[in-house]
C-alpha cells in the first residue's frame, strides 16, 4: 500500500528546500504489518525489485521498484523462518543482510545462526545454511552483511558478533550452497559492509577496530585465496577516527566509506567530523571526505553518478556531540547525495528515524529509504513508520 503521490507532495516543502532540478521526495509507502516502530536492516534492488530486511514482520519484503507494488513478504516456516526482532538486541535479530545474484530470483539473506536462500519466483525460502563459529555446532548470533562474487561464485558473510572464537567470515558456494571457507579474525572488533570487486578480483571489508586501528580500517581478501580455501586478510588501510559502516564501489578507483563516529564500536571522542570516505581501492588513500556522515548502508548510483548515504547519527554542526550519561544522541536523520564525480556533498534530505537502510533503482531514478517512527522524527511526513522513496536527480 502507498500514499498517492499528490498527498506526499504536499509534504514535500517540510522536507527540504524545494527546487527543480533537485532531488525530492516522490512516494512514501506504508509497510503492511507495522502499526507502530518499524526495525528492519538492509535493503537492495535488482531486477526491478526492491528488498529489504524487515524484521518486525520476520520477512523479506519484496517490492516493484517501479510501481511499488508489493509483491509479498517471504517469511519462511520452521528452519527456514527469520528469528525477527530480539528486543533490542540487534546481534540476536534477523533478517539482516541483503545480497542479491544479479538478474536471477535468487537472494541470500543473513540471518541469526544461518543464511537463508530465496526463491522470489515462488516467494519462499528455499534453504537453510547453518554458519556455526568454528568447532561449534550452534550459535545464538547472527550472519549479518554480505556481498557476491560473480566471478567465482561465492557470497562473502560476516559474523561480526561472535566472541568464541571471534567475529568471523564465511564464504558460501551459490553453487553448492554450502560454506567452503571461513576466516576468523581474533583482532577484530566487529565487522561491517564488504564488496567484491572484479577488477581486482578482491573483497573489500569493514573492520571496526583492530590493534592497530582501533576506529576502524579497510580491509582486503583476494578471491584467489578463497578459492584456494585458505582466506587472508592481504592489506589493510586505516581510516582514522571513521568508525566505518556502509561501503560500495564507484567510478573508477573510487571506493565510498560511510562512517558513525557515534556506533557503539567506535572510541572516537567528542568533536570527531561526521563524514563520509571516499578512497582510492588499490593503496587506501583518501581521495575526499566528505561533510554528511553518521550513516549505516551507503550506495553508489552509476546512472546519475552519485553516492546516496542513509546518514541516520547525522548531528547539526558536523561534529560528534557525544549524549549525557543516560542521554541519548542528538541527531537529525538524513539522507546525503554525494556527487561522485567531484567527490563533493551535493545536498542533504530530512529523513525518518533510524534512516539507516538505502537503495538505488538506477533506471527508476529512485531511492528507497526506510524508516520507523520516534522522537527525531521532525516533520509530518515521517511521524509514521515507512519507506520514504526520494528521486535520484
Amino acid at each position: 500500500m502507498n500514499r498517492r503521490k499528490l498527498s506526499v507532495a504536499a509534504a514535500v516543502c517540510f522536507v527540504c528546500s524545494c527546487s527543480s532540478g533537485g532531488p525530492i521526495v516522490t512516494n512514501e509507502l506504508t509497510v503492511p504489518g507495522v502499526t507502530g516502530a518499524f526495525t528492519f536492516d538492509i535493503g537492495a534492488v535488482d531486477n526491478g525489485h526492491y528488498y529489504l530486511a524487515d524484521r518486525t514482520n520476520k520477512a523479506l519484503d519484496v517490492y516493484d521498484s517501479k510501481t511499488y507494488q508489493l509483491l509479498g513478504q517471504i517469511k519462511g516456516t520452521g528452519a527456514t523462518a527469520f528469528a525477527g526482532q530480539i528486543g533490542t538486541n540487534n546481534a540476536i535479530s534477523g533478517p539482516d543482510g541483503v545480497v542479491v545474484i544479479p538478474g536471477t530470483n535468487i537472494v541470500y539473506v543473513g540471518d541469526v545462526g544461518s543464511v537463508k536462500v530465496v526463491d522470489v519466483s515462488s516467494m519462499t525460502v528455499v534453504k537453510n545454511i547453518p554458519l556455526p563459529p568454528p568447532g561449534a555446532t550452534t550459535t545464538t548470533f547472527r550472519a549479518d552483511e554480505g556481498c557476491y562474487d560473480k566471478d567465482d561464485n561465492l557470497i562473502m558473510m560476516a559474523h561480526p558478533e561472535e566472541t568464541n572464537p571471534s567475529p568471523f567470515l564465511d564464504f558460501i558456494s551459490t553453487t553448492t550452497q554450502a560454506r567452503v571457507a571461513t576466516l576468523v579474525l581474533p583482532d577484530s572488533g566487529g565487522l561491517e559492509a564488504c564488496v567484491y570487486d572484479s577488477a581486482t578480483k578482491s573483497f573489500y571489508f569493514n573492520n571496526d577496530g583492530t590493534t592497530a586501528n582501533p576506529n576502524g580500517e579497510l580491509d582486503v581478501i583476494t578471491a584467489a585465496s578463497v578459492v584456494a580455501g585458505a582466506p587472508v586478510v592481504s592489506k589493510s588501510y586505516g581510516l582514522g577516527d571513521c568508525g566505518p559502516t556502509g561501503m560500495d564501489l564507484g567510478p573508477g578507483n573510487d571506493l565510498v566509506i560511510g562512517c558513525d563516529p557515534s556506533g557503539a564500536a567506535s572510541g572516537a571522542p567528542a568533536g570527531t567530523p561526521i563524514v563520509t570516505l571516499i578512497v582510492d581501492k588499490t593503496n587506501g588513500n583518501k581521495l575526499a571526505t566528505v561533510p554528511i556522515g553518521g550513516s549505516d548502508q551507503v550506495a553508489y548510483d552509476k546512472v546519475s553518478n552519485r553516492y546516496f548515504v542513509a546518514a541516520r547519527r547525522w548531528q547539526t554542526g558536523g561534529v560528534l556531540i557525544p549524549p549525557p550519561a543516560g542521554g541519548t544522541l542528538a541527531t537529525n536523520p538524513s539522507l546525503g547525495i554525494i556527487d561522485a564525480g567531484s567527490r563533493t556533498l551535493l545536498t542533504r534530505l530530512d529523513a525518518g528515524n533510524n534512516d539507516h537502510s538505502v537503495a538505488v533503482d538506477g533506471a527508476a531514478h529512485r531511492v528507497f529509504v526506510p524508516h520507523t517512527t520516534g522522537s527525531s522524527s521532525t516533520t509530518p511526513l515521517f511521524l509514521t513508520s515507512g519507506i520514504t522513496i526520494y528521486s535520484t536527480e
